[in-house]
C-alpha cells in the first residue's frame, strides 16, 4: 500500500532530478486503516516533499517506513529542501498555513486529522543534513 502511495506520488521525480530513497521494510504488520485514507496522507507529504526541493542544488527525498517496537508503523517523508520556517514551524497542522507561495495550508491539516482519526500521530522535524522531515506513525490495532 505504502508503495503504491510512493509510486503515485513520485511521478516524475527522476525525471526532474530528484535523487529518491525508498526504504520500506517488508516486515511491516497489517494495520487497522483505512487504505485509501492513508494512501492520501502519503501522497500529499510525498508532493509537498517534491514542491520543497524546486530550486535548491541538492535535490534528494527519502520515504522510509519500519515496524514500531509497539507492532505499529513509522514512516517518513524526507527532503533536502530549505525545511521549515521558524514563523510558521509550530502553526503547520492549522488549517490556512502555508509555506507555499500558491498553497491553501489544508494539506497538514488533513492528514494530521486523517492520522489521528487511525489512533496515529503526525510530527515535523529535520533532516539530517538540512532539510524537512515530516512523519506519522500508527498504532498496531483498531482506531483509538
Amino acid at each position: 500500500m505504502l508503495a503504491d502511495a510512493c509510486q503515485l506520488a513520485l511521478t516524475g521525480a527522476r525525471e526532474n532530478g530528484i535523487a529518491v530513497t525508498l526504504d520500506l521494510a517488508e516486515d511491516l504488520p497489517e494495520l487497522a486503516i483505512d487504505r485509501i485514507q492513508i494512501q492520501q496522507v502519503m501522497v500529499n507529504l510525498v508532493r509537498n516533499a517534491i514542491e520543497a526541493l524546486s530550486g535548491v542544488p541538492e535535490r534528494a527525498l527519502a520515504v522510509r517506513a519500519w515496524r514500531t517496537a509497539d507492532g505499529g508503523v513509522e514512516v517518513r517523508v524526507e527532503d533536502s529542501g530549505g525545511g521549515f520556517a521558524a514563523e510558521v514551524r509550530d502553526r503547520l497542522f492549522q488549517p490556512f498555513v502555508t509555506t507555499k507561495a500558491r498553497g491553501m495550508g489544508l494539506g497538514l491539516s488533513i492528514c494530521r486529522t486523517i492520522v489521528e482519526a487511525h489512533g496515529g500521530r503526525l510530527s515535523i522535524g529535520e533532516r539530517a543534513g538540512g532539510g524537512a522531515a515530516v512523519g506519522f506513525h500508527l498504532p498496531a490495532g483498531p482506531p483509538v
